[in-house]
């Protein structure tokens, strides 16, 4: 499943709902941020229908990057789905919208495909001396998603919820539509399909919800439904 090393081009997709606080910036550091020689980079936001200032900032980026603006808010993965539409990329990257993660670990991520023993690299909070670690409860929940998903996959990941996953465009078709539960379907489809994973060091700056966070602590407990149920619905018979 790996791609060969000439010229290859990533794009990034960045779901976007109400950033308006975090967003510019966002982009000033994905656009600054350096790559590989070798790759090439795409920038496409998608706005999930954001109801505060973000439309206005994004329009002053339309003639430097793909903007795709979304009539009603679907949630993360349907978000992300719409932008992948638009890739052409060998390669995607998920990039949040807000400031906790930073571009600036993009390149170690592309470096980890350019070594060849991986297909789809995941940046891990939890390998890294300049992570600062989110609250105990949300530090907890993701602990346990992981340990979930590596026991029903016989993975070793140490991260799945993060936010920064690369992997092949022609792997995309698996990831479904909906809210943040998406990103856990797609890596369980990913290992049902066997890819080759690897993590890499990433930092890490949480945020509060008076900052803007959306994920809650109900989203932790749908997502263990979710997953135990998508690995008991493709049990072999």
């Amino acid at each position: 499943m790996s791609v060969s090393q000439s010229r290859r081009t990533v794009s990034v997709i960045i779901p976007c709902y109400n950033e308006e606080r975090t967003v510019e910036e966002l982009l000033r550091r994905l656009q600054a941020a350096p790559i590989p020689s070798g790759w090439g980079k795409e920038i496409i936001i998608v706005d999930d229908a954001s109801r505060d200032g973000t439309r206005n900032i994004l329009k002053r980026y339309e003639r430097e990057m793909r903007v795709i603006y979304c009539e009603q808010n679907g949630g993360k993965g349907t978000a992300l789905r719409r932008g992948i539409e638009d890739a052409t990329g060998e390669y995607v990257l998920i990039q949040d919208a807000d400031l906790e993660y930073d571009p600036v670990d993009i390149a170690a991520l592309l470096a980890a495909v350019d070594g060849g023993t991986a297909d789809v690299v995941y940046g891990s909070r939890n390998l890294s001396p300049r992570t600062r670690h989110g609250g105990l409860l949300a530090r907890l929940g993701v602990w346990f998603i992981t340990k979930l998903i590596n026991l029903l996959y016989g993975l070793s990941l140490t991260d799945v919820w993060t936010c920064y996953k690369l992997f092949p465009r022609a792997a995309a078709g698996d990831l479904r539509a909906g809210r943040f539960e998406s990103e856990l379907l797609f890596t369980a489809a990913l290992a049902r399909r066997g890819y080759r994973f690897v993590e890499v060091p990433i930092s890490y700056s949480p945020r509060a919800v008076a900052e803007g966070k959306k994920i809650r602590y109900r989203d932790g407990i749908q997502a263990i439904i979710v997953i135990v149920w998508d690995w008991l619905r493709h049990l072999s018979p």
